[in-house]
């Protein structure tokens, strides 16, 4: 019986098979010529499953985890020239970068910044709450050269995950500790050909080792990046600046406490302190976790805690240092264990309690009371059901129970049928919910808007945001060559607007619906609310290709159409049509590595009015950027980079608030040093 579970015997059978996504008629046509034909045998001895935390309760093979997930390894990013995560995954198909203001947010499958949930680890971070109108510090915590992978769900997860993870999630997994003393050091250099751009630099290491033989290991990381910023005579529109300057540092140590043969405990901390544009915000992080293996099953169990603090605060008025601080808690435990009811199966259950709070005596002043707080639970349960050898179902079922929004279920069902040895079909449906944030709901939070001249203030009669979401795929892969397309479309209602409609006009603010009044010096208010209905839906595609030995051609294409539905339809922003990226990379030598990689983003809107008259609307035309990189392995120890990014010098410039800066032609330099 076959069983989605890791076993000798499963990794063995099913080594040839690599799951990309889904996969199209045509790249199963391609597949069937003789030029890309390949042997049981071949395929058996030259890949390896690929194996994911992220999608299911525990460790699975990629090809039969219950969603549409994609991996991007160390190796991988390394040959990126990549500086930060969002540059990473702006690469995937499905994924789009929000760069309103040069702020550069993650979105997937059309969903906001405000829908992509970020864990480190399996650990989720959170600062909205310290950076309200907007955030991209969530997905930088963790410096490049600490990871080991990432793992991006494409769609909903709240079954696993609750609130927050509607559009999709993001594990950063850093990398783990290792039996015997190692460790790299690498530093590099970003040079900007047009010299009024800012230049970047870093420099990370990472180190680890057993303590005691067995027993006790220690892994510790840390970094710096920094980015200058850019001359205000830049953008061709003076009072509009470019990229600012950015200094972010981090450090972090683990030690693992290997009790016996089937108990691990693990204690974490991490400092992080990033600074965008003379925005602070500074982290701590503190787990305690326990992994067990028994005759049962497997058991988890996570203790997590940080303290973010914003130095600058949300800036009320203009200038002056308006500080706040928010503390994000939790415990997530679960048990992973085989149950064989007529079907093998592997059932997951699970529980989990998160408390927030944020401390803030510049905006929680409505209610005099300078703190906000809300707390939640959940519990749910999975069933991954070998309905045949090849036929793997899975069910599952969460129920959250939040302190203003009572209780929530989110059910899913998913299938992944493998037809061959080389083809599979996935598909499901899945809900999800997003309970207001903690100042949304907050009716004492009083936040000033519209230039100074208007106030948004928080609302106890939200409810919380829902979606479901349909995905179908089908993919190939075999040693030689993968390929898949997905189709998916993602409903959303009770939507809350971010941010709510507003003016400054004391006497248009009472056509509002969502005004609610005059300051003393006649300024309106308006609160948050559930009025917006939007749906996403569109097309993923991927192929790899292996010509020969040493060359990778890979590609993937993104079409998606995404519009708010409610009232007069209309386009969302920042949300291109088309999107697609082109990959070669060949191992020309056993010591060099050269690799170019393309990046299509189609024309955008960048602002569309609420009443849909695109004639008002504006947007930034469509562009495409070239790299090409160079990595050199000197010895056993010492690997250096270099390469031009944004080759053709393709730049993008702010005319307009909405608009955003795209680099041009850049110089590359990074080495590594490793022991």
């Amino acid at each position: 019986m076959r069983s989605n579970r890791l076993t000798t015997d499963a990794q063995t059978s099913r080594a040839l098979r690599r799951l990309a996504a889904a996969a199209s008629p045509l790249i199963l046509a391609l597949a069937a010529g003789p030029a890309l034909a390949q042997t049981e045998a071949e395929t058996e001895s030259t890949v390896l499953p690929t194996v994911v935390v992220t999608a299911s309760g525990g460790a699975v093979e990629l090809e039969d985890a219950p969603a549409t997930i994609t991996v991007v390894t160390a190796e991988e990013i390394a040959k990126m020239g990549a500086s930060d995560v969002r540059q990473v995954l702006s690469r995937i198909e499905g994924i789009t970068l929000g760069r309103s203001g040069n702020q550069t947010t993650v979105q997937i499958r059309g969903m906001s910044e405000r829908y992509t949930l970020f864990l480190v680890d399996g650990k989720r971070v959170s600062s909205a709450p310290n950076l309200f109108r907007g955030n991209d510090y969530d997905s930088g915590w963790v410096p490049v050269d600490a990871i080991e992978r990432i793992e991006v769900i494409h769609g909903p997860m709240s079954t696993l995950y609750g609130s927050d993870a509607m559009g999709g999630v993001v594990n950063i997994i850093t990398k783990k500790a290792t039996g015997k003393w190692s460790g790299s050091f690498t530093a590099d250099y970003t040079a900007q050909e047009n010299r009024d751009a800012g230049d970047e630099a870093s420099a990370g290491f990472f180190i680890s080792g057993p303590l005691i033989e067995d027993k006790l290991s220690l892994k510790i990381f840390g970094g710096w990046d920094r980015r200058n910023a850019d001359d205000p005579t830049l953008n061709p529109t003076p009072t509009l600046a470019g990229f600012g300057e950015d200094d972010d540092r981090y450090a972090d140590a683990t030690l693992t406490w290997f009790a016996d043969a089937d108990n691990e405990f693990s204690l974490n901390y991490g400092f992080s302190r990033r600074d965008h544009s003379d925005f602070p915000l500074e982290r701590h992080a503190l787990s305690l976790g326990h992994r067990g293996t028994y005759d049962f099953g497997e058991t988890d169990l996570q203790l997590w805690g940080d303290r973010i603090h914003n130095e600058y605060g949300h800036g009320n008025v203009a200038g002056v240092d308006q500080p706040n601080t928010a503390y994000n808690a939790g415990v997530d435990g679960k048990l992973v264990m085989p149950v064989t009811l007529g079907l093998d199966q592997t059932v997951t259950l699970g529980a989990s309690h998160r408390y927030q709070r944020i401390e803030d005596e510049f905006v929680l002043t409505g209610g005099g009371d300078t703190t906000s707080s809300v707390s939640q639970s959940a519990i749910f349960v999975e069933d991954e059901i070998a309905v045949t050898e090849d036929f793997l179902v899975t069910l599952g079922g969460r129920g959250d129970f939040h302190e203003n929004f009572g209780s929530h279920f989110s059910p899913r069902i998913y299938g992944v049928f493998h037809v061959t040895d080389n083809v599979t079909l996935r598909g499901g449906w899945s809900t999800a919910f997003k309970a207001p944030t903690l100042l949304e709901n907050s009716p004492n939070w009083l936040q000033i808007s519209c230039g100074g001249g208007c106030f948004l203030v928080g609302s106890d009669d939200l409810d919380p945001e829902t979606s479901q979401t349909v995905e179908i795929g089908v993919s190939y892969a075999d040693a030689l060559w993968s390929g898949a397309v997905t189709l998916f479309r993602n409903d959303i209602e009770d939507m809350i607007p971010f941010p709510p409609a507003r003016t400054g006009d004391p006497v248009l603010a009472t056509t509002f619906s969502n005004f609610v009044g005059l300051d003393s010096l006649g300024r309106p208010i308006f609160s948050y609310e559930n009025i917006d209905e939007a749906r996403t839906q569109g097309i993923e595609a991927n192929v790899s290709v292996r010509p020969t030995e040493t060359l990778t051609i890979s590609a993937n294409y993104t079409y998606l159409d995404a519009e708010a539905q409610s009232g007069v339809k209309r386009p969302l922003i920042y949300q291109p049509e088309h999107s697609a990226n082109l990959a070669l990379d060949w191992q020309a030598t056993e010591a060099l590595d050269l690799s170019v990689a393309v990046n299509y983003v189609g024309e955008q809107y960048t602002s569309v009015p609420t009443n849909g008259n695109l004639a008002n609307a504006t947007t930034v035309d469509s562009f495409v950027t070239s790299d090409v990189i160079a990595s050199y392995d000197v010895n056993d120890h010492l690997t250096v980079r270099a390469g031009v990014l944004n080759i053709a010098d393709k730049t993008v410039t702010r005319t307009i608030g909405n608009d955003f800066n795209v680099d041009g032609r850049r110089f590359f330099l990074s080495t590594t040093a490793s022991f």
